[in-house]
């Protein structure tokens, strides 16, 4: 009886230690690869690799130790479906956890050229942006931009009759592209973003408004050129919804800026005279076109528009705007407005003369 209870602690201290060893193993064999090496590895998971393509490239790499273990701990993870192609920066201090979750968060390491777009940049700002970068050639865009139609497949949203130009739709962001890349790739990527951004949500409200993309894009691309503070792009697409409604000018100087090649500084009382489709202030309705590359801010503002029966608005000095119904309210605020403006340039002047 003594003899077999020691057997049997000896079994079972065996186990234990058998057991310790092999989670021991695992720990280590999925864990770090190496903990001091902080040296970064960019690994590229191609676009439709599986699991086992994924382990051989990471493995190669150095940066896990098991396949098997790897795998197992991805399944466990259910996190294989969320992984995404591209390139990621890693390192072999990364554990098989850490590099799941970083495969599957979608941030990928960007390299290349980079070309940040402003929002509310006009397609030519946008060219200049690029050539700058020797991103292609100042023609070919002005070629592409003009013609619609060379997208058509890869981009089905541009089909509608009165989209003529891809002025509205290059979306402001921040790329990164390989040198060599060509003009139409350029632009392709923009295009995606924007279709991207442009989200069935929103698509199911313009189709509620009976509104053409374009006619969204148009409208959205004058509140972002108008707007200085998120809050206000809904009250100033109200101010330009109630003025198309009753068949009144919308009277935006932004409209009148994009005739020029480059912006004034200020719109003079003549520039409101000059005979063009893009002067509101002659014209009722929108412009031909939208005069700049809106952020999707803007165009849910238009999507989503306060509720207002104002029909004017002016700036204020904190960079916001005074809403009016009348125009003699609107005067009052005008008169304001400049007043405080030409106050305050006057105390600039005055403290640099000191």
């Amino acid at each position: 009886m003594y003899l077999r209870n020691n057997k049997l602690k000896i079994a079972l201290i065996s186990l234990v230690v058998l057991l310790g060893l092999i989670g021991s193993f695992v720990f280590i064999q999925i864990g770090p690869y190496n903990k001091k090496n902080k040296k970064d590895i960019v690994v590229e998971i191609p676009k439709g690799a599986t699991i086992n393509t994924m382990t051989d490239i990471l493995y190669e790499k150095k940066l896990i130790k098991n396949k098997t273990l790897f795998k197992v701990v991805a399944k466990v993870s259910n996190e294989i479906p969320n992984i995404k192609s591209g390139k990621y920066l890693l390192n072999q201090t990364y554990s098989n956890n850490d590099i799941i979750d970083i495969l599957s968060s979608g941030k990928t390491y960007q390299d290349g050229i980079k070309v940040t777009i402003p929002e509310g940049s006009t397609s030519n700002e946008v060219i200049d942006k690029l050539v700058s970068k020797k991103l292609g050639n100042k023609e070919t865009y002005e070629k592409l931009i003009k013609n619609p139609k060379e997208f058509y497949s890869d981009f089905p949203y541009l089909k509608e009759k009165d989209i003529t130009t891809l002025e509205g739709f290059l979306y402001p962001q921040t790329y990164y592209f390989e040198e060599g890349t060509s003009e139409k790739e350029v632009l392709d990527k923009m295009l995606a973003e924007f279709g991207k951004m442009y989200t069935e949500k929103l698509q199911k409200r313009q189709k509620e408004l009976k509104m053409t993309l374009q006619e969204v894009v148009n409208l959205s691309s004058i509140v972002e050129k108008e707007a200085v503070r998120d809050e206000d792009r809904p009250m100033i697409a109200s101010v330009f919804y109630n003025r198309l409604d009753i068949g009144m000018r919308l009277q935006s100087d932004a409209t009148i800026q994009y005739i020029f090649p480059e912006r004034k500084k200020i719109v003079t009382y003549n520039d409101l005279k000059i005979d063009s489709p893009y002067n509101s202030y002659k014209n009722v309705g929108l412009p031909p076109t939208p005069i700049a590359n809106p952020s999707i801010k803007s165009i849910e503002a238009v999507l989503y528009p306060k509720d207002t029966d104002y029909l004017y608005f002016v700036a204020t000095m904190d960079g916001g705007n005074n809403y009016s119904k009348t125009y003699e309210e609107h005067l009052k605020f005008e008169k304001e407005y400049k007043e405080q403006r030409d106050k305050l340039s006057k105390e600039k002047a005055s403290a640099e003369n000191k």
